[in-house]
């Protein structure tokens, strides 16, 4: 994984739609059946909503992290959580591809806040390293990196919020590789892009992508 500070100095651009078509395209080649903006149901991103709960505290520990940064204490805008990228059903896993907006100040202290027991199917060290390099600005609105962090945090605790939906969440970092360059009907290509995610991923996730 190639780290830059400035998007324009990313081996690949970061926005790039043909990258996210091929990376849908790979998964539905190797799995299968998948399914594009999933919307779970009755996932709130309230954190008073999962009073209660047994990771309420640790929600709790990563909410305030963000709120203490710029002061922002009002960046929750909605009750329900968004449409997510794309879902693998049969295993019960939910793919993310994160553009360079994603890569922040903001999700650098939400990460930092996670509890250390937490399993993640991404490497959290590299993620936090990779806010940390790039260090994006989103300021439309302002608390906009709050909020993005904060719904991202959701997302990453789904296996622990709807267990029965989502068993995994894997992430996959746009701009740092041409996945553009890859063709799902080449035999070749997929062998390779399951090569990458293999670097990317930790093992026991791999088990479960098997």
């Amino acid at each position: 994984v190639i780290l830059q500070k400035k998007e324009k100095n990313m081996s690949h651009n970061c926005r790039c739609n043909k990258c996210k078509s091929v990376i849908y395209a790979m998964l539905s080649r190797i799995y299968g059946d998948i399914e594009f903006k999933p919307k779970f149901k009755n996932v709130s991103v309230r954190l008073e909503d999962y009073e209660g709960s047994r990771f309420y505290r640790s929600l709790s520990k990563i909410y305030y992290a963000l709120s203490k940064y710029h002061g922002y204490t009002d960046f929750v805008r909605s009750k329900g959580l968004n449409p997510s990228d794309l879902y693998i059903p049969k295993k019960k896993i939910l793919i993310e591809t994160d553009e360079v907006q994603h890569f922040t100040a903001a999700r650098f202290f939400a990460l930092k806040n996670y509890p250390r027991s937490f399993e993640l199917a991404y490497n959290i060290k590299v993620y936090r390293q990779m806010c940390k390099e790039i260090n994006a600005k989103d300021g439309a609105p302002e608390y906009r990196d709050e909020q993005r962090a904060w719904y991202d945090t959701i997302r990453d605790f789904l296996p622990r919020i709807c267990p029965d939906q989502v068993t995994q969440v894997v992430r996959i970092p746009l701009g740092f590789y041409p996945w553009c360059s890859l063709d799902p009907n080449n035999p070749s290509d997929v062998r390779l892009f399951k090569k990458l995610l293999k670097k990317w991923l930790k093992v026991k996730m791999l088990e479960k992508l098997q």
